[in-house]
Formats: C-alpha cells, structure tokens, sequence
C-alpha cells in the first residue's frame, strides 16, 4: 500500500488571522455565560475606604469621599454590555445620562449611584452595610441580592463552538492505493477508484469556482463549476485550487479532480499499475 499525498497550497498569511477572527465570538460567548455566575460577579470590595466594583471585563475604583445618593435608577438601553440574568454590567443609558451600571438588573428598587466621571451604578444586597462600611474604612465584600446565573437559551449556542472548529481547521485529505483500487478520503467522504474501471488523464485547468463543498487553503471538496475535463460540474478532492497539473478521474459517468503530490505517477498507474514511490506532501 502507497501513500499518494495531496499537493497542498501554501496557506496565505490572512488566513490563521481570518480563521482567529471567526472563532473568536465563539470562544468568548461560553466564558460571558459561565464566568459571572462562578465567580460570582459582579462584586463590591470595601478596603481602606475604597470601594471597587468588578465585573468580567470592567473595574471601576470609588476613592474615598467621593458624592453618592441613593435612589432608583431606570435603565434605558444598553450602549455595551451584558444583560444576562442576574448579571447587567456594562454602559447603559439613564434619565440622567450614560452611566457604568455593576448590578444584578432590578429596576424599581434603591441603587447607590456615585459621582465619578461616569456615574457609576451599583445595586449591592445591603446598600447601607456597604456605605457604612466605605465610610468607616472597613473591608469588606459585598454582592447583589440576585446572583448571576447562565441563560440556558443562550447555552444551546455551545455546541456551535466545536462544529465551527472542525470547520475552520483543515481537515485531513488522502489518496490511498489499495490493491488495484485508488482510495480517496476526504472529511465527509471515501471515494474508491477501481483501477480497471477508471479513467485518468492530466490537466493544466484550474479548479474553477465552488458550487457546494468546502473551500479553504489547502483543502478543496465538493461541487465545482469547471473547464477541466469535459466542463461544467466536477467533483474535486484537492489540496489546491491552482495547481501546476492536476489529475482527473472519470468514474461511474462522473468526473473528479485530484492533486496529488506527482501527477504523471498517478497517471501511470491507472495505465500500467505501475506503483509509485513513496513521496512527502510538497513544501514539506
């Protein structure tokens, strides 16, 4: 049995940054829903009469001193951040203002709303503990009356993260010689070609555009629209789009395209049953 590698493309240096891009909500979106309820925030620390609010991605620092009321504060609309339940951190709009909120989303109820540069909103379980203990000097922790807790809607988005991971990361491509039979195997699919019952016949043509399939750097499957062969439709299982010689299958009234790593070897072999030497994938 003989290994055929598939000639791969080089991989454009946009790519890992574009593949990134595209994973990164996803790879955020799990810790946004689990983290606040774990570490259960948001929190207010009390030390030697500073008082700091913390979120998953903000902290804002109240020095001592700083002009505090307390009263009801109506959320308007939120500018960025979060609203999960239990847990609506972020900047939000007011009556009064743009305001940086650290609460657990009670409307209606007292909040202490702080002077800073952007008032800051808190909505503490005990808002007079909390004072007493800023006032005083005192450490201590404090924490809304409602804890964060995951929304379980959103959770259904999880198992996206991995399927999005497979399809992002390139998938394994092989041509495998069994015998008298040319075994292709793609992510999706096993293709076999009978030596006997196979035609094959080089071409300079490139891959053409994608009709339905995958198509990222170095893995090309599916449905293309193309000149090579006999033109139109043709089902690829390359490692590139533009290759310097590709090789094409007919099989079964249906035609593929292949790259691998030495074309004419391929050749060969369907003709004679020559069998190639082992080679490594180009570039490596």
């Amino acid at each position: 049995m003989t290994l055929l590698p598939v000639q791969v493309e080089e991989t454009p240096r946009w790519w890992p940054a574009a593949r990134l891009l595209l994973l990164l909500p996803l790879l955020i979106l799990p810790a946004l829903l689990l983290l606040p309820p774990v570490l259960r925030l948001p929190v207010y620390s009390v030390q030697g009469g500073t008082l700091t609010a913390r979120s998953l991605g903000a902290r804002v620092v109240i020095p001592p001193g700083t002009p505090v009321q307390s009263r009801a504060v109506t959320l308007h609309g939120k500018v960025i951040g979060s609203v999960l339940p239990g847990y609506t951190v972020g900047l939000f709009r007011t009556p009064t203002g743009r305001a940086q909120v650290f609460s657990d989303g009670s409307q209606g109820r007292s909040a202490l709303v702080f002077a800073t540069r952007t008032p800051t909103v808190l909505t503490p379980a005990d808002p007079q503990a909390l004072l007493r203990s800023w006032q005083s000097g005192e450490n201590a922790t404090f924490r809304p009356a409602r804890p964060a807790r995951p929304d379980w809607t959103l959770l259904l988005l999880l198992p996206l993260v991995p399927i999005t991971v497979l399809l992002l990361a390139r998938p394994r491509l092989t041509y495998r010689l069994d015998g008298d039979t040319l075994t292709v195997r793609t992510a999706a699919t096993t293709l076999r070609f009978p030596r006997h019952d196979t035609r094959a016949a080089l071409t300079h043509t490139p891959l053409g555009t994608r009709l339905f399939g995958t198509a990222t750097p170095g893995y090309y499957t599916g449905t293309f629209i193309s000149r090579a062969g006999t033109g139109g439709k043709i089902q690829a299982a390359a490692g590139a789009a533009r290759p310097g010689q590709a090789v094409i299958l007919i099989h079964n009234d249906r035609e593929y395209y292949l790259t691998p790593t030495d074309p004419q070897a391929l050749i060969d072999w369907f003709s004679t049953g020559t069998v190639p030497q082992a080679v490594h994938p180009a570039g490596s």
